[in-house]
Parts: structure tokens; sequence; C-alpha cells
């Protein structure tokens, strides 16, 4: 397995071996930029439906200290996903080793379309986060530090008009979802995802 590079940190953890379901859990919420985030839609059209949009987030900054496995979004409550929240914070978040594609670095053949690999193979790894938003309180170390590690690794954000009632959200995790290799999806132990190793 390759070492993840991104652009915004120098290095990033190694995949996990496909038996370690919790590390990979917690290096799928450290290495990736974006996922898509649903929730139970208030729009009159599709009222308590599933809403999915596509988020960035991180789960902390760059380096070894950095990931915390939990996810923070920077979000406008301008947005409808939190619009939703404000009426029912349950949320679901997914997250694809596909999304890695353009990483030269990876080995991701199992997740490029085409006769051997796919999004939806099982050994590209694929990870459902279900849990409730929780605003952080801007004056609190959590929110200086998810601020700080939202500007190091999403640097655009620090331009966004300030007038969109921007704050940080995490998700309270209730439930982990994985599939990472064949025979079937796998729940994980949230505290043993919070307790594993990422390893450089």
């Amino acid at each position: 397995s390759g070492s993840a590079v991104a652009s915004t940190c120098e290095s990033l953890p190694k995949k996990p071996h496909f038996t370690k379901e919790e590390e990979t859990a917690r290096w799928m919420a450290h290495v990736m930029d974006w996922g898509v985030l649903s929730t139970i839609s208030t729009r009159n059209d599709t009222l308590a439906a599933p809403f999915g949009n596509p988020y960035s987030f991180v789960d902390g900054g760059c380096g070894a200290d950095g990931g915390t496995g939990t996810i923070y979004f920077y979000a406008s409550g301008m947005d409808q996903s939190m619009i939703d929240t404000e009426t029912d914070p349950r949320v679901s978040f997914a997250l694809s080793e596909a999304s890695l594609n353009g990483d030269d670095a990876l080995e991701q053949k199992a997740c490029v379309v085409g006769p051997s690999g796919d999004p939806e193979n099982p050994p590209c790894a694929r990870a459902v986060f279900n849990g409730s938003l929780r605003k952080l309180d801007n004056d609190s170390d959590e929110f200086k530090t998810a601020e700080a590690a939202f500007f190091e690794r999403h640097a655009s954000m620090q331009d966004w008009p300030t007038d969109h009632s921007w704050f940080i959200g995490a998700i309270d995790l209730s439930d982990i979802w994985l599939i990472d290799i064949y025979g079937g999806a796998k729940t994980l132990d949230i505290d043993s995802y919070y307790a594993a190793d990422l390893k450089y």
C-alpha cells in the first residue's frame, strides 16, 4: 500500500491492512478531503427524505498528532444541510477511497473504473459515519484547533465571504459502517476507532 500525499500536507499515513478495520476508518477520516453528508430534508419538495450534499471536512491538521478521528465541517448556516440539522441533528457522512484516485503515489487500482476496478469493488474502502451534528463553541479550544486545521488543509476557506454565518460542526458518532474487503460490511467499535493508531 502507498502513502497518501496531499498538496496541503507533506505526509499522510499509509493505508492499513484490510484486517485492521478501525484503523482503516481512521485512515479514511484523516487522509480524505471530502465526502457526502446526508441529512433528513426539510425542503418542501423532499420533506423527510434523505438529502445528500458533498462536503469538505477535516479530522485535524497535518502531522502525526493531527488526526483525531472526529469529523469536522466548516459550514454556513445558510446551507440546506445545516438548515436540516436545526430540525433533526442526525447525519450520515459517506467516504470512498475512490476519492483518492488522482494521487499517483497510491495503489488505488481496485477503485478505478475498468476491467478490474470500481468504487463499489469491496477492496476499494468505503465508510459511513452516523451520528448527530454538534455546533462548536467559537471560544472553545476545540473550535480553534479545528479552524486551524481547515485553514491549513482547505486554504481557500480563509477567503470565503464573512457574512454567511460560518460555524464549525462535529459529528458525535453513534455508528461506523465499513467495507474494505470481500465478505460483507462491518460495524465498528467506536472506542476502538478512536484508540486506533495511524502508521506513517
